[in-house]
């Protein structure tokens, strides 16, 4: 398939020219250096930073500058590992993960929005203190719009420890380049992140090998879903959306599900079956992720009844001022007949697309 790269952050989708983290937008905020410290740092150090500012923006895209900072101190190598510390994006340029210091954020709808919002400082790690990866977690890729927070949170209500969108899977994947160094680096921030079962941005398509290839041996979901009814979805969370501009998103989006299977087994799922929580259904598949999980039948039938992003900027009430447009998914539907990735949905038999 052709290669298009998108982001949909705040439901707007875009294409992505070139590298979105710079060392000007890392001048404009005017990150602090670190106290008692050569500017070049010795290679193993941690730094801690508190912090002055932060972004407003609460669906970006994690970078770098999205904190102003405090100079900072030299804290222990031990501090990555504690239970206040999650990974939240790359520096890329300084070779670094930022860690931040959060309350208790676990069960969080999503978890990059959570650590901004409550972070109370900046742990930055070296890409050479990291630990080497050991964990192969289970990764829920998506086209978006199809079920995949409402998957989380069954697997969580499972206790199957579940993790909707931690972001430097996302800014790595929009960095433009796959590198062995950069792998390890998402390898090593996962070992920080205490959960079995990661729910990825729908922006990790653009690089959906670079993320698989960070573990061993990764169990991998897709979750997919009719694509009239996605691009109906899609439609009421995105700016000033298109029949051709959601078509080709949509293609754009297939083809980390491309990608994927040609290197490794990856278990297809759809919305319309995961819609209504069959507590069969949803302990099938924690038991093909290797869990011994299991989803109360009241408590599966209690999250169908929600909505599984509430309070969130694409909740069902944050879009009930969106009317429905037939017209669009007509139109949709044709410009949809003509780009459909043909060869794709031979291949895996997806006939539903």
């Amino acid at each position: 398939m052709q290669r298009e790269s998108y982001t949909w952050s705040g439901g707007a989708s875009r294409r992505v020219a070139g590298r979105r983290y710079n060392a000007a937008a890392r001048s404009r905020f005017g990150i602090g250096e670190v106290e008692g410290v050569p500017s070049e740092g010795d290679r193993l150090n941690l730094t801690e930073h508190a912090i002055r500012l932060r972004t407003p923006n609460p669906v970006s895209v994690s970078q770098a500058t999205d904190f102003v900072l405090d100079a900072g101190r030299v804290v222990d190598r031990s501090r990555m590992f504690d239970a206040d510390v999650s990974p939240y994006c790359f520096d890329l340029e300084d070779r670094k993960l930022l860690c931040v210091s959060t309350p208790a954020i676990a069960g969080a709808t999503f978890f990059y929005q959570a650590q901004r919002q409550q972070a109370r400082s900046v742990i930055k790690v070296p890409f050479a203190a990291l630990p080497e990866a050991s964990k192969s977690p289970t990764l829920i890729f998506s086209i978006g719009r199809c079920g995949s927070t409402l998957l989380h949170k069954a697997f969580e209500a499972a206790g199957a420890g579940a993790v909707s969108e931690p972001d430097y899977f996302t800014q790595a994947a929009l960095a433009g380049h796959d590198a062995p160094e950069l792998r390890s680096a998402i390898g090593g921030a996962t070992e920080l992140l205490r959960y079995a079962v990661i729910k990825l941005r729908a922006e990790c398509n653009n690089a959906a090998l670079l993320i698989a290839g960070a573990f061993r041996e990764p169990k991998l979901l897709f979750l997919l879903r009719d694509p009239v009814e996605w691009a109906m979805s899609a439609r009421r969370v995105s700016q000033n959306a298109t029949p051709e501009g959601i078509a080709a998103l949509l293609r754009a989006l297939l083809v980390g599900l491309d990608d994927l299977t040609r290197h490794y087994d990856v278990r297809i799922c759809y919305y319309e079956e995961l819609r209504f929580l069959n507590p069969d259904y949803i302990n099938a598949l924690l038991g093909w992720t290797g869990s011994n999980a299991k989803i109360p039948p009241a408590a599966a039938a209690q999250l169908a009844r929600q909505d599984a992003q509430a309070g969130s900027t694409i909740s069902r009430l944050s879009v009930k001022g969106t009317p429905d447009d037939p017209s669009f998914g007509q139109a949709f539907h044709r410009e949809w007949s003509t780009l459909r990735p043909v060869e794709l949905i031979k291949r895996l038999d997806l006939a539903r697309l």
